[in-house]
């Protein structure tokens, strides 16, 4: 299974109240407000909403949305 950028995008929108236009790969999590809490938040809402399994360590060594999406698609 692969994940798409449309996918992590659509998740973080609808949990995070971020505008989806602004979700793009080249997107910073910094950028989109992302800090150590919301992204420990962001883990959990990708193993609950697309079953993949990342640590918190994991993500917390991504710095954007496409990193994001990358680490996703290695764990599909």
């Amino acid at each position: 299974m692969t994940v798409s950028n449309e996918a992590i995008a659509q998740a973080i929108s609808a949990r995070f109240n971020i505008e989806e236009s602004r979700i793009l790969p080249e997107a910073s999590l910094e950028d989109l407000g992302f800090d150590s809490l919301s992204q420990v938040d962001l883990a959990q809402l990708l193993r609950k909403k697309l079953g993949v399994q990342i640590s918190d360590a994991q993500l917390s060594d991504v710095a954007t949305v496409g990193d994001v999406l990358a680490l996703v698609n290695g764990k599909a």
